[in-house]
Protein backbone atom coordinates (compact mmCIF):
# COMPACT_ATOMS: atom_id res chain seq x y z
CA UNK A 1 0.00 0.00 0.00
CA UNK A 2 2.84 2.39 0.83
CA UNK A 3 4.39 1.81 -2.59
CA UNK A 4 1.09 2.68 -4.22
CA UNK A 5 0.95 6.00 -2.37
CA UNK A 6 4.51 6.81 -3.39
CA UNK A 7 3.58 6.07 -6.98
CA UNK A 8 0.62 8.45 -6.76
CA UNK A 9 2.92 11.17 -5.47
CA UNK A 10 5.24 10.71 -8.44
CA UNK A 11 2.50 10.81 -11.06
CA UNK A 12 1.84 14.61 -11.03
CA UNK A 13 5.49 15.69 -11.54
CA UNK A 14 5.96 13.03 -14.23
CA UNK A 15 2.86 14.20 -16.07
CA UNK A 16 4.05 17.78 -15.75
CA UNK A 17 7.42 16.92 -17.32
CA UNK A 18 5.81 15.01 -20.17
CA UNK A 19 3.28 17.78 -20.85
CA UNK A 20 6.03 20.40 -20.81
CA UNK A 21 8.00 18.53 -23.45
CA UNK A 22 4.95 17.98 -25.62
CA UNK A 23 4.14 21.70 -25.49
CA UNK A 24 7.59 22.75 -26.76
CA UNK A 25 7.63 25.93 -28.92
CA UNK A 26 7.14 25.24 -32.60
CA UNK A 27 9.80 27.71 -33.77
CA UNK A 28 12.75 25.72 -32.42
CA UNK A 29 15.50 24.42 -34.72
CA UNK A 30 15.16 20.79 -35.79
CA UNK A 31 16.57 18.01 -33.68
CA UNK A 32 16.14 14.40 -32.60
CA UNK A 33 12.90 13.35 -30.95
CA UNK A 34 13.02 14.06 -27.20
CA UNK A 35 11.84 11.12 -25.14
CA UNK A 36 9.51 11.77 -22.21
CA UNK A 37 11.27 12.79 -19.00
CA UNK A 38 14.86 12.12 -20.18
CA UNK A 39 14.62 14.11 -23.40
CA UNK A 40 17.78 13.67 -25.48
CA UNK A 41 20.12 12.80 -22.63
CA UNK A 42 20.55 9.29 -24.00
CA UNK A 43 21.63 10.75 -27.35
CA UNK A 44 24.64 12.46 -25.79
CA UNK A 45 26.67 9.33 -25.05
CA UNK A 46 30.02 9.34 -23.27
CA UNK A 47 31.51 11.88 -25.73
CA UNK A 48 28.90 14.63 -26.18
CA UNK A 49 30.96 16.67 -28.66
CA UNK A 50 31.14 13.71 -31.05
CA UNK A 51 27.47 12.85 -30.56
CA UNK A 52 26.42 16.44 -31.27
CA UNK A 53 28.59 16.51 -34.41
CA UNK A 54 26.83 13.39 -35.66
CA UNK A 55 23.42 14.88 -34.85
CA UNK A 56 24.35 18.04 -36.75
CA UNK A 57 25.04 15.96 -39.85
CA UNK A 58 21.51 14.60 -39.68
CA UNK A 59 19.60 17.72 -38.57
CA UNK A 60 21.64 20.67 -39.80
CA UNK A 61 24.06 23.25 -38.36
CA UNK A 62 21.54 24.55 -35.82
CA UNK A 63 19.78 21.90 -33.72
CA UNK A 64 17.74 21.81 -30.54
CA UNK A 65 18.06 19.19 -27.83
CA UNK A 66 16.19 18.50 -24.62
CA UNK A 67 18.27 17.56 -21.62
CA UNK A 68 15.61 16.67 -19.11
CA UNK A 69 13.53 19.84 -18.94
CA UNK A 70 16.32 22.09 -20.21
CA UNK A 71 16.44 23.29 -23.80
CA UNK A 72 19.83 23.25 -25.51
CA UNK A 73 20.35 24.89 -28.91
CA UNK A 74 23.64 23.98 -30.60
CA UNK A 75 25.29 25.84 -33.46
CA UNK A 76 27.92 23.78 -35.26
CA UNK A 77 28.91 25.84 -38.29
CA UNK A 78 30.83 29.05 -38.87
CA UNK A 79 27.66 30.83 -39.99
CA UNK A 80 25.74 29.70 -36.90
CA UNK A 81 28.62 30.74 -34.65
CA UNK A 82 28.68 34.19 -36.27
CA UNK A 83 24.96 34.62 -35.69
CA UNK A 84 25.26 33.57 -32.04
CA UNK A 85 28.52 35.27 -31.06
CA UNK A 86 28.40 38.40 -33.22
CA UNK A 87 25.03 39.24 -34.74
CA UNK A 88 22.93 38.41 -31.66
CA UNK A 89 25.65 38.53 -29.03
CA UNK A 90 23.79 40.90 -26.71
CA UNK A 91 20.70 38.70 -26.63
CA UNK A 92 22.67 35.48 -26.20
CA UNK A 93 25.46 36.69 -23.92
CA UNK A 94 23.99 35.21 -20.73
CA UNK A 95 25.42 31.93 -19.46
CA UNK A 96 23.73 28.89 -18.05
CA UNK A 97 24.47 28.82 -14.33
CA UNK A 98 25.03 25.31 -12.93
CA UNK A 99 22.95 24.67 -9.85
CA UNK A 100 26.07 23.85 -7.84
CA UNK A 101 27.34 27.41 -8.38
CA UNK A 102 24.27 28.94 -6.73
CA UNK A 103 25.05 27.65 -3.24
CA UNK A 104 25.71 31.28 -2.26
CA UNK A 105 22.88 33.11 -4.05
CA UNK A 106 23.61 36.38 -2.24
CA UNK A 107 27.08 36.48 -3.82
CA UNK A 108 26.09 35.71 -7.40
CA UNK A 109 25.79 39.43 -8.14
CA UNK A 110 29.47 39.91 -7.36
CA UNK A 111 30.93 37.98 -10.26
CA UNK A 112 31.39 38.75 -13.93
CA UNK A 113 31.03 35.17 -15.07
CA UNK A 114 27.55 34.16 -13.97
CA UNK A 115 25.50 37.35 -14.19
CA UNK A 116 23.76 39.04 -17.09
CA UNK A 117 25.24 41.92 -19.06
CA UNK A 118 23.86 44.64 -16.79
CA UNK A 119 25.24 47.76 -15.11
CA UNK A 120 26.87 45.75 -12.31
CA UNK A 121 28.58 43.50 -14.85
CA UNK A 122 29.84 46.57 -16.72
CA UNK A 123 31.16 47.98 -13.45
CA UNK A 124 33.17 44.83 -12.73
CA UNK A 125 34.40 44.75 -16.32
CA UNK A 126 35.64 48.32 -15.98
CA UNK A 127 37.29 47.45 -12.67
CA UNK A 128 39.16 44.52 -14.23
CA UNK A 129 40.04 46.42 -17.37
CA UNK A 130 41.52 49.28 -15.37
CA UNK A 131 43.27 47.25 -12.68
CA UNK A 132 44.43 44.27 -14.74
CA UNK A 133 44.36 44.86 -18.47
CA UNK A 134 45.13 48.53 -19.08
CA UNK A 135 48.51 49.36 -20.69
CA UNK A 136 49.63 51.00 -17.44
CA UNK A 137 48.65 47.95 -15.37
CA UNK A 138 50.32 45.51 -17.76
CA UNK A 139 53.51 47.57 -17.75
CA UNK A 140 53.56 47.67 -13.95
CA UNK A 141 53.17 43.87 -13.85
CA UNK A 142 56.39 43.33 -15.82
CA UNK A 143 58.46 43.23 -12.61
CA UNK A 144 56.30 40.43 -11.22
CA UNK A 145 56.52 38.42 -14.44
CA UNK A 146 60.30 38.76 -14.65
CA UNK A 147 60.73 37.75 -11.01
CA UNK A 148 58.58 34.63 -11.30
CA UNK A 149 60.22 33.52 -14.54
CA UNK A 150 63.61 33.89 -12.87
CA UNK A 151 62.39 31.76 -9.97
CA UNK A 152 61.21 29.13 -12.46
CA UNK A 153 64.61 29.03 -14.18
CA UNK A 154 66.41 28.76 -10.83
CA UNK A 155 64.07 25.99 -9.70
CA UNK A 156 64.66 23.96 -12.86
CA UNK A 157 68.41 24.48 -12.53
CA UNK A 158 68.29 22.95 -9.04
CA UNK A 159 66.39 19.94 -10.41
CA UNK A 160 69.10 18.86 -12.82
CA UNK A 161 68.95 15.08 -13.46
CA UNK A 162 65.64 14.94 -11.55
CA UNK A 163 62.32 14.10 -13.18
CA UNK A 164 60.14 17.23 -13.18
CA UNK A 165 56.52 17.61 -14.23
CA UNK A 166 56.97 20.65 -16.46
CA UNK A 167 53.24 21.17 -16.86
CA UNK A 168 52.69 21.44 -13.11
CA UNK A 169 55.70 23.70 -12.59
CA UNK A 170 54.71 26.06 -15.40
CA UNK A 171 51.16 26.10 -14.08
CA UNK A 172 52.42 27.02 -10.61
CA UNK A 173 54.58 29.79 -12.06
CA UNK A 174 51.76 31.32 -14.09
CA UNK A 175 49.38 31.00 -11.16
CA UNK A 176 51.85 32.74 -8.85
CA UNK A 177 52.31 35.53 -11.37
CA UNK A 178 48.58 36.12 -11.28
CA UNK A 179 48.31 35.73 -7.50
CA UNK A 180 51.01 38.36 -7.05
CA UNK A 181 49.16 40.67 -9.41
CA UNK A 182 45.99 40.10 -7.39
CA UNK A 183 47.33 39.78 -3.83
CA UNK A 184 51.11 40.34 -3.92
CA UNK A 185 51.51 36.80 -2.62
CA UNK A 186 52.47 33.32 -3.89
CA UNK A 187 49.67 30.79 -3.53
CA UNK A 188 51.30 27.70 -5.05
CA UNK A 189 54.61 26.08 -4.10
CA UNK A 190 56.83 25.11 -7.02
CA UNK A 191 58.51 22.34 -5.07
CA UNK A 192 55.40 20.43 -3.98
CA UNK A 193 52.83 18.41 -5.85
CA UNK A 194 49.28 19.62 -5.38
CA UNK A 195 47.45 17.72 -2.68
CA UNK A 196 44.06 17.95 -1.05
CA UNK A 197 45.04 21.00 1.01
CA UNK A 198 46.64 23.19 -1.64
CA UNK A 199 44.76 25.78 -3.63
CA UNK A 200 45.53 23.99 -6.88
CA UNK A 201 43.98 20.78 -5.60
CA UNK A 202 40.97 22.60 -4.17
CA UNK A 203 40.26 24.44 -7.41
CA UNK A 204 40.68 21.27 -9.46
CA UNK A 205 38.21 19.43 -7.23
CA UNK A 206 35.76 22.32 -7.42
CA UNK A 207 35.86 22.38 -11.23
CA UNK A 208 35.42 18.63 -11.43
CA UNK A 209 32.54 18.72 -8.97
CA UNK A 210 30.75 21.69 -10.54
CA UNK A 211 31.03 20.09 -13.99
CA UNK A 212 29.64 16.76 -12.80
CA UNK A 213 26.23 16.02 -14.37
CA UNK A 214 23.72 17.22 -11.81
CA UNK A 215 20.09 16.13 -11.78
CA UNK A 216 19.13 19.60 -10.54
CA UNK A 217 20.51 21.10 -13.77
CA UNK A 218 18.31 18.86 -15.89
CA UNK A 219 15.23 18.98 -13.67
CA UNK A 220 14.79 22.28 -11.86
CA UNK A 221 12.06 20.77 -9.70
CA UNK A 222 14.83 18.84 -7.91
CA UNK A 223 16.83 21.97 -7.15
CA UNK A 224 16.10 22.02 -3.45
CA UNK A 225 16.79 18.35 -2.77
CA UNK A 226 20.51 18.06 -3.65
CA UNK A 227 20.12 14.32 -4.23
CA UNK A 228 23.75 13.86 -5.26
CA UNK A 229 25.20 16.01 -2.50
CA UNK A 230 26.99 18.21 -5.04
CA UNK A 231 25.78 21.49 -3.55
CA UNK A 232 26.98 20.54 -0.09
CA UNK A 233 30.43 19.57 -1.36
CA UNK A 234 30.71 22.70 -3.52
CA UNK A 235 29.79 24.91 -0.59
CA UNK A 236 32.52 23.33 1.50
CA UNK A 237 35.10 23.75 -1.28
CA UNK A 238 34.15 27.39 -1.84
CA UNK A 239 34.74 28.03 1.85
CA UNK A 240 38.14 26.33 1.69
CA UNK A 241 39.18 28.20 -1.46
CA UNK A 242 38.12 31.56 -0.07
CA UNK A 243 39.92 30.71 3.16
CA UNK A 244 43.22 30.60 1.27
CA UNK A 245 43.24 34.36 0.84
CA UNK A 246 40.69 35.36 3.48
CA UNK A 247 43.48 36.21 5.92
CA UNK A 248 45.25 38.30 3.30
CA UNK A 249 42.11 40.30 2.58
CA UNK A 250 41.40 40.95 6.27
CA UNK A 251 44.99 41.94 7.04
CA UNK A 252 45.12 44.25 4.06
CA UNK A 253 41.87 45.94 5.05
CA UNK A 254 43.09 46.41 8.62
CA UNK A 255 46.50 47.78 7.64
CA UNK A 256 45.32 49.85 4.71
CA UNK A 257 48.27 51.49 2.99
CA UNK A 258 50.67 51.14 5.92
CA UNK A 259 52.91 48.67 4.08
CA UNK A 260 55.16 50.14 1.40
CA UNK A 261 54.68 47.98 -1.69
CA UNK A 262 53.43 48.05 -5.24
CA UNK A 263 49.70 48.52 -5.59
CA UNK A 264 47.83 45.36 -6.62
CA UNK A 265 44.32 44.41 -7.71
CA UNK A 266 43.21 43.72 -4.15
CA UNK A 267 43.82 47.38 -3.33
CA UNK A 268 41.44 48.32 -6.14
CA UNK A 269 38.79 45.94 -4.77
CA UNK A 270 39.20 47.23 -1.22
CA UNK A 271 38.69 50.77 -2.51
CA UNK A 272 35.18 49.78 -3.61
CA UNK A 273 32.15 49.17 -1.41
CA UNK A 274 32.54 45.38 -1.61
CA UNK A 275 32.73 43.44 1.64
CA UNK A 276 35.36 40.81 2.45
CA UNK A 277 33.08 37.88 1.57
CA UNK A 278 32.16 39.49 -1.73
CA UNK A 279 35.81 40.14 -2.58
CA UNK A 280 36.69 36.55 -1.70
CA UNK A 281 33.97 35.23 -3.99
CA UNK A 282 35.01 37.60 -6.77
CA UNK A 283 38.62 36.43 -6.51
CA UNK A 284 37.54 32.80 -6.39
CA UNK A 285 35.63 33.11 -9.66
CA UNK A 286 38.66 34.73 -11.33
CA UNK A 287 40.87 31.97 -9.93
CA UNK A 288 38.61 29.22 -11.29
CA UNK A 289 38.40 30.90 -14.71
CA UNK A 290 42.18 31.18 -14.92
CA UNK A 291 42.51 27.53 -13.93
CA UNK A 292 40.09 26.50 -16.69
CA UNK A 293 42.01 28.49 -19.29
CA UNK A 294 45.24 26.80 -18.28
Amino acid sequence: MNIFYYFLLLVPPLLFLIFKQIKSPSNLPPGPFPWPIVGNILNMGSKPHISIAELAKAHGPLISLRLGTQLLVVGSSAAAATEILKTHDRLLSARFVPHAITVYPDRMHFTMVWQDCNDRWKYFRTLCRTGLFSPKAIESQAIVRDKKISELVEFLAMKESVLVNIGEVVFATVFNILSNIYLSKDLVNLDEDSDERELKGLVRRFIELSSTPNLADFYTILGGSDLQGINKKCKKLIGQICGVWDTVVKERRDKGNEVSRQRDFLDDLLATELGDDQINFFLQVICVCVFCLM
